[in-house]
């Protein structure tokens, strides 16, 4: 009966194998898959945040938001701000968001989300190229002074003249132009710098420099224009950027006189407007404060989408229907690598050996911590058990019964994760932006972990139940870091066939009878004795 049951076992994980390698095989060699599409790419998340207090007067705040383009990618994007009117304007040049209050009071937060992949973009100038003097009537407002931008200034004319000479060739002359501002002192002046100001001094910030460098471009009749954005680095700052960009030959082509970048642009520059603008705008005596928090992730490849929805035989299209009815493709992407996540906890109990509190409890945790990050996860998971723990202490001496108890003790949880939400908006914010998300957590299965966990405390003692708590959060790294994988969520909605596989290796796991690994370190003077 036995050697029946293994036969079986082992014709199935064949079979299951061998379906998956066939409609592999025929996506790469018939429906012309690759895995240049599925590949992830390099990105960033940004969360900006304001906060601001009503003085009882009618409220404005205004910001650019980022827009896709040829060389920036934005996904993702979510706007949270309650009690605020918000209205959202597109132009050609931009995007910005608007927020609005009648008669405003009291505290207000503003959190702006997204995913951004930025390619880098080099050019090269014909150097035979000369400066055109028919402009498209289009490009006149790229060729005025302003207040700030003094092209009709001695100083500036002189100055573009002394550079210039007799150059007729636009990359000579931008080159000399840009040698002269990218050698000036840098120096971040607050405010706003005009250009005759920064060239007097002989230093300047990023807006100093760039309408400097307008000024003297526009001076000779070469298009130019002021671009605001961020440089995205991992970390928390208030600092934005300014540089410009130069109309040539029907492109607008970026120059940075502050970090060297000539005719070229690296993939951390987020562009947010074009124009002499300011990035942020707001109403009076508000005690306007922001922030950025960057960091740095692998994000999807942008042409995934597209490139499955040209491929047949694949799940995307299958699942449009429900994509139509709200579920998004990160909840499918999500739904596919569930199952990779229960085969690691199934991995650690059965070959490794160790015990975690509930059988899929780590990969369901560790879905659950994808918008918090590992360590901050971790954080809240072990906290709200403890917290739990200790009310369960009183609970038990005035004997009550189980499903009261269990209800008292999940209002507890869900007061807990309320509190740590509300504390990291209000005092850490700034250090961990994503605790505020500990909402995210599930409740219910939270309560019942802590449950579990008072029980093992009260039958274990506290030197066993401390050795599951650790192995819990082992097993629950492990599985957030295949869960949160973009590469592997990829794969799996690209050939969700894979799955056949994970099927195979519960059946191969199922029938497991060798010796666990904890075991083999726990007795192992006795088994390397027989070998003596």
């Amino acid at each position: 009966m036995i050697s029946n049951r293994k036969r079986i076992i082992n014709i199935s994980i064949i079979v299951l194998l061998g379906v998956m390698s066939l409609i592999i095989g025929l996506k790469l060699k018939v429906f012309s898959y690759t895995f240049d599409s599925i590949i992830p790419r390099s990105g960033y998340q940004v969360h900006t945040w304001m906060t601001f207090t009503g003085n009882g007067d009618d409220l404005l705040v205004k910001t650019y938001l980022p827009i896709s383009g040829k060389r920036q990618t934005v996904s993702n994007e979510r706007i949270s701000s309650p009690d605020l009117e918000f209205r959202r304007s597109v132009t050609s040049l931009h995007s910005f968001g608007e927020w609005t209050r009648y008669k405003a009071e009291g505290p207000f937060r503003i959190d702006l989300y997204y995913d951004i992949r930025i390619k880098p973009i080099v050019y090269n100038i014909d150097p035979e190229l000369t400066i055109e003097r028919n402009i498209d009537p289009s490009l006149e407002s790229y060729l005025l002074g302003t207040d700030v931008i003094q092209i009709n200034d001695p100083f500036i004319k002189n100055l573009a003249a002394e550079l210039a000479g007799d150059d007729i060739y636009i990359l000579s002359v931008l080159r000399k132009f840009y040698d002269y501002v990218y050698a000036m002192g840098s120096r971040p002046f607050k405010g706003t710098t005009d250009a005759v100001t920064a060239a007097k001094l002989g230093e300047a910030s990023c807006n100093g420099k760039s309408r400097l460098f307008i000024s003297l471009t526009r001076q000779l009749g070469i298009p130019s224009r002021l671009v605001g954005g961020l440089i995205l680095n991992n970390g928390s700052k208030k600092t934005s950027h300014q540089w410009i960009e130069v109309y040539i030959s029907g492109h607008w082509i970026p120059f940075d006189t502050l970090n060297g970048h000539f005719a070229e642009l690296p993939g951390n520059y987020l562009s947010l407007y074009k124009g002499d603008e300011a990035l942020f705008r707001h109403s009076r005596n508000i005690a306007f404060d922001y922030r950025f928090n960057i960091k740095k992730v692998n994000v999807s490849n942008d042409r995934l989408t597209s490139y499955l929805g040209e491929r047949a035989f694949n799940i995307y299209n299958i699942f449009s229907a429900i994509f139509n009815i709200n579920i998004s493709f990160r909840v499918l992407q999500f739904l596919l690598v569930i199952p990779l996540g229960v085969l690691v906890v199934t991995v650690f109990r059965n070959v490794v050996g160790l015990n975690t509190f509930g059988t899929f409890l780590p990969a369901l945790m560790a879905m659950s911590i994808q918008n918090l990050g590992l360590l901050p996860g971790l954080f809240i998971f072990s906290f709200v058990i403890l917290l739990t723990v200790l009310i369960r202490i009183p609970l038990d001496k005035l004997g009550l019964l189980h499903t009261p108890k269990l209800a008292i003790m999940m209002i507890v949880v869900i007061f807990s994760l309320l509190a740590i939400s509300v504390l990291s908006n209000l005092l850490f914010m700034e250090v961990i932006p994503s605790l505020n998300s500990a909402l995210l957590f599930p409740v219910a299965i939270l309560t019942i972990t802590s449950e579990r966990f008072a029980l093992t405390l009260s039958e274990e003692g506290l030197k066993k139940t401390s050795m599951i708590m650790f192995q819990t959060l082992i097993v629950m790294t492990f599985c957030y870091f295949v869960i949160s994988s973009i590469a592997i969520k990829s794969l799996m909605i690209s050939f969700p066939e894979i799955l056949l596989a994970v099927i195979a290796m519960n059946l191969w796991l199922g029938s497991w009878t060798g010796i666990r690994i904890v075991e083999l370190f726990r007795f192992r003077n006795l088994y390397f004795e027989k070998f003596k």
